[in-house]
């Protein structure tokens, strides 16, 4: 996972002073996928570099962080840069692990993923909420998503703080989550699959 984030500090780290300012002022109007927040202008503007990366990472993934990244470094006329870019992370894509591949291939088209068909059960019937986010930590959560998490006092209240990130989640990190469940939740898991 960390050769797109690294070609993305790279691609940041090649803007001058001034270049990496006008990056970040049209990062706060360009247009966003659906379903993905901004990240807060008090928070962006003091960013140096590797900030920005960590932070593009954490709100939009790397896959996603790397597309957004190009398109704003084309919108100020950085094509060279941008383009770098797309063949460093187009060549750092890796399909999941074989148990993810098997899942995602064997999902039906246009079905929706068991974590979003089971949202508002998952939210009030998981009990160790604490493991499956170490499983999730690193992979899927930054640590302060993480911390976020566990700073809720209550299980439905955590998990509902973990939905809350799942906006910015592609299909693999729904599949570690569905993985982190069968492992802590296995017989919750089995009687949702029934439903």
């Amino acid at each position: 996972m960390g050769r797109i984030r690294d070609a993305i500090l790279d691609a940041l780290e090649n803007l001058t002073a001034e270049e990496f300012k006008k990056f970040k002022m049209k990062l706060l109007s360009v247009p966003l996928r659906e379903g993905y927040g901004r990240i807060p202008r008090g928070t962006l503007l003091p960013m140096d570099a590797m900030d920005l990366t960590d932070k593009l990472v954490s709100f939009y993934l790397e896959e996603y962080g790397a597309e957004l990244t190009a398109v704003v470094l084309r919108d100020i006329g950085m094509q060279e840069i941008a383009e770098r870019l797309q063949e460093t992370s187009h060549k750092g894509h890796t399909p999941g692990p074989a148990g993810i591949q098997d899942y995602q291939t064997a999902a039906k088209p246009g079905a929706s993923h068991f974590v979003d068909q089971h949202r508002a059960a998952l939210i009030t019937r998981v009990t160790e909420v604490d493991e499956v986010l170490d499983a999730l930590y690193g992979k899927v959560l930054s640590e302060q998503q993480y911390q976020a998490v566990r700073a809720e006092s209550t299980n439905p209240g955590k998990m509902r703080k973990l939905f809350s990130f799942a906006p910015a989640w592609d299909t693999t990190c729904k599949d570690l989550l569905l993985t982190a469940l069968r492992n802590t939740q296995p017989y919750l898991v089995a009687d949702l699959e029934k439903s």
